[in-house]
C-alpha cells in the first residue's frame, strides 16, 4: 500500500513501507493534496476527483 510523508518541509513523498520497514519512495509532491491524490491512484481509486 502507496503512503505519503512529509519529507521535509514543503517536500510531501510518495511511497511504501516493505515488510522489513524498508521506505520506498516514489515521487515527490509540494502539495499534500498532490500527494494523496497521487497515493488515491496507486492504490487503485478509480476517481480521485470531487464532482
Amino acid at each position: 500500500m502507496y503512503v505519503y510523508i512529509c519529507s521535509e518541509p514543503g517536500l510531501w513523498t510518495v511511497g511504501f513501507y516493505t515488510p522489513d520497514g524498508t521506505w520506498h519512495p516514489e515521487s515527490d509532491h509540494a502539495a499534500r493534496q498532490d500527494a494523496a491524490a497521487r497515493v488515491a491512484w496507486l492504490n487503485g481509486a478509480r476517481n480521485t476527483t470531487e464532482s
